[in-house]
């Protein structure tokens, strides 16, 4: 009886045996083939862009992003702009005769000069920031001479144009400028940055303050004989004077690739413009004074508006050549060839002529660092 129990008890036993390694069977089976139907796991994505940090900022309250590394950043540029002067079309030079003009204040326009320009600037851990800037454009110098042939003699128009001049047979007209910009603006961030590729953008919106100085001479010299023969030049100059103040907004956008960046920026604002006019003494060519010098002052709303586009290779981990074309527009000018007044009545010269504008263009080639 007891040695059937205990041989039934064994045969339980090895049937449960059984089927537990048959379970462990199935389930090893069923485990190889889940894992058989897992995709594979791509490798994992490329390491931030040189300019990138790992720390996370979150960008208008949405998901986060990778900071850029850079806190500063400084450039400069050379500056080769051309100028176009929006004078107006008043007569500066005419025929003797014919009273047709030979020269017009329109007439009076720039070549290319040269200019430098230069930014710094910090950025703060909250995607605030603030920089200064400074650009400046020299030796912009037009010069014009036209002569006569008599008896088709010239002279300057108006009613003080035959004092000044008799039988004139040279003029020569020279026109002068001088201007320079500086700024201080606060921007705010926004960062984007998107992979595999590690492209980069920053979105900056700026506000700030803005000085512009234009400063110009305009000089008319014309040769004419006198009675004995002998030739005698009379010179008639203006200065101006212009100093604009004023609040600017502005937007600048950079996207950074690998070892590229394209950038570009506008801004705009609205100035008050604290004008002066200058007139030297005239003086004819018999010596008599016909003028004392004068001058006045006066007020003026301007605009001012600043493009540039600029493309980045950068050389190592901190500096980058720059290269771009630019577009300036400056308007509610008090410019120099406006101010020249031939009239004989009472005031004259000493009237404040505004509302002429700069339009410049062209190049800049430079270095930026961004540590």
């Amino acid at each position: 009886m007891i040695a059937a129990l205990g041989a039934r008890a064994a045969g339980v036993r090895s049937a449960w045996l059984m089927a537990v390694a048959a379970v462990v069977v199935e389930t090893a089976s069923c485990a190889t083939a889940i894992r058989a139907q897992e995709p594979v796991v791509p490798p994992p994505l490329p390491q931030f862009a040189p300019d990138i940090d790992v720390q996370e900022v979150a960008w208008s309250g949405g998901p986060t992003f990778p900071a850029p590394l850079w806190t500063s950043y400084a450039l400069t540029d050379a500056l080769f702009w051309g100028r176009d002067n929006q004078a107006s079309n008043r007569p500066l030079v005419v025929s003797e005769g014919t009273g047709q003009p030979l020269v017009t204040a329109r007439d009076l326009q720039f070549p290319f000069s040269e200019g430098v320009r230069a930014f710094y600037g910090q950025r703060a851990p909250d995607r605030g920031g603030w920089e200064i800037g400074y650009f400046g454009v020299y030796g912009q110098s037009a010069t014009q001479v036209v002569a006569a042939t008599p008896p088709d003699y010239l002279q300057l128009p108006g009613s003080l144009g035959p004092n000044l001049t008799a039988d004139g047979e040279l003029a020569t007209l020279k026109y002068n400028s001088v201007i320079n910009s500086a700024e201080f603006n606060l921007f705010s961030t926004s960062y984007d940055w998107r992979p595999p590729t590690a492209s980069w953008l920053t979105v900056d919106w700026l506000v700030g303050f803005r000085y512009v100085g234009v400063e110009e001479q305009a000089l008319i010299a014309t040769e004419c004989c006198v009675d004995d023969g002998s030739f005698t030049t009379v010179p008639y100059g203006v200065r101006t004077r212009n100093n604009l103040f004023g609040a600017q907004i502005g937007n600048r956008s950079r996207w950074t690739w690998e070892n590229w960046a394209f950038e570009g920026w506008a801004k705009a604002g609205l100035f008050g413009n604290a004008q002066k006019q200058i007139q030297d003494p005239l003086i004819d060519y018999t010596g008599f004074a016909e003028r004392p010098g004068v001058s006045d002052t006066g007020g003026q709303v301007s605009f001012v508006g600043d493009i540039n586009t600029s493309v980045i290779y950068r050389l190592t981990e901190v500096w980058g050549i720059r290269a771009g074309y630019n577009l300036i527009w400056i308007d509610g000018l008090a410019l120099a060839p406006n101010q020249f007044d031939f009239s004989t009545d009472t005031g004259a010269g000493s009237r404040l002529a505004s509302g002429g504008g700069i339009f410049m263009h062209g190049a800049n080639l430079g270095l930026e660092a961004r540590w």
